[in-house]
């Protein structure tokens, strides 16, 4: 999924933690977890349907879309 911070428009990946319910963002090659009251500060540019459920499951319901938000097609999808 890709994250934007909203003070500064920085795009960032970030991935969720399935096992921990953590938010993993990567700043270039350093990688730190988005806590939950941060996500004021964020917004998600693009996701997969898996990975908005994830989010709300982990309580990061503070991440709003983005007016440009794309769903994605999930990196665990099957192929047929």
């Amino acid at each position: 999924m890709t994250l934007r911070c909203i003070l500064d428009g920085i795009l960032l990946d970030a991935e969720l933690q399935i096992d921990s319910s953590q938010l993993i963002v990567w700043d270039g090659d350093e990688p730190f977890v988005l806590e939950a009251v941060e996500a004021l500060f964020y917004e998600i540019v693009a996701a997969s349907r898996e990975e908005l459920l994830g989010l709300e499951r982990a309580r990061y319901r503070l991440l709003f879309w983005a007016a440009e938000f794309e769903f994605v097609e999930s990196k665990y999808a099957l192929l047929v």
